[in-house]
């Protein structure tokens, strides 16, 4: 019981750095378009975060109950509907807080925002690469109380990184930062309902995909991965396997470049300098291409968050050249 909370917690301190990139830009905005002193905004950072603690709770037992039955498509569905409402919850803070500053009378419907909880629900369902890291974990478990010990960890772990924006709420007093930040909040509001109503034209229209072409996708639950990398750079591709295994629910082989003599895997990690040589091997099966010592953090991470749309088969590379 206490291994996985314990490794969910590291995971969040491990990815707790690319959550915090993924909602500042929600967090922010939201806690200057209101004044309030330091203990407020530190109770309104706590309850964001109960609504992020009750998502994860309820994602983690999914996730765990659910195992390889949660797909892409799943994802797509929950993310596009929880950006669309997020959006509208943006702007009625907006005009809760506009009005409130102006003394005007508040509608009751818009008192929903004055508690940071919901916004915490809604920004927990957020499919974000440190989510999704943790999501493919539970899934690995196979277990609803499982799931939810993983998520519990995770909720701490992550939590570490938001309440530095409890000491944000004094700035409100600052009619202009006040103004930015609503500002900033209806662009939010305008991006999140673009990327929602694009996600649910794609789930429901998957025919508005070029034709004969279909989505890949790396980390899909019990799917092969297979590496091919030379002896040079085994430490680095060593490295990458290691960290494929810690988030991806599926077998992951490392084969040396001479062994590589047939493909058996429907996703192939290749180091880059044998692409050329196995390219009759490689032309009818998906392929990343890897350029030894390219960030692996990074390179999981956008793997990680997205599909990807091909009309034959899938040649991506990963260079930093």
């Amino acid at each position: 019981m206490f291994t996985t909370i314990a490794e969910g917690f590291f995971l969040g301190l491990a990815t707790g750095s690319t959550c915090l990139a993924t909602c500042t830009p929600i967090y922010i905005p939201y806690m200057l378009t209101e004044e309030r002193n330091f203990l407020k905004s530190l109770f309104t950072v706590l309850e964001i975060s109960a609504g992020r603690f009750f998502s994860y709770l309820a994602f983690g037992a999914l996730a765990g109950f659910a195992g390889s039955q949660i797909s892409s498509i799943n994802r797509t569905l929950f993310t596009s509907i929880a950006y669309i409402l997020l959006s509208i919850y943006l702007v009625l803070s907006v005009v809760r807080t506009h009005k409130k500053s102006r003394k005007c009378h508040v509608p009751k419907a818009f008192a929903i925002t004055k508690s940071g909880f919901l916004l915490g629900i809604l920004t927990g369902i957020n499919f974000c690469p440190s989510f999704l890291i943790a999501l493919s974990k539970a899934i690995d478990l196979n277990g609803a109380f499982a799931g939810t010990q993983l998520f519990f960890g995770f909720f701490f772990g992550t939590t570490i990184f938001l309440i530095p924006i409890a000491f944000l709420g004094g700035l409100a007093k600052m009619k202009p930062m006040a103004l930015a930040a609503k500002i900033a909040s209806i662009a939010v509001a305008i991006w999140f309902t673009y990327a929602g109503v694009q996600g649910l034209v794609r789930y429901f229209n998957p025919a508005d995909l070029p034709e004969n072409s279909r989505m890949v996708e790396a980390f899909v639950p019990r799917q092969n991965i297979m590496i091919v990398a030379t002896e040079e750079n085994r430490e680095y591709f060593d490295k990458l396997k290691t960290e494929i295994e810690k988030m991806h629910n599926g077998q992951v082989d490392l084969l040396m470049a001479e062994d590589f003599t047939q493909v058996d895997a429907p996703i192939v990690m290749i180091e880059q300098s044998l692409v050329h040589d196995n390219h009759d091997r490689l032309a009818t099966v998906d392929y990343f291409s890897i350029q030894a010592g390219y960030p692996i953090t990074k390179m999981l991470n956008f793997m990680n968050s997205y599909a990807f749309s091909t009309s034959k088969y899938l040649q991506w590379e990963f260079s930093e050249e």
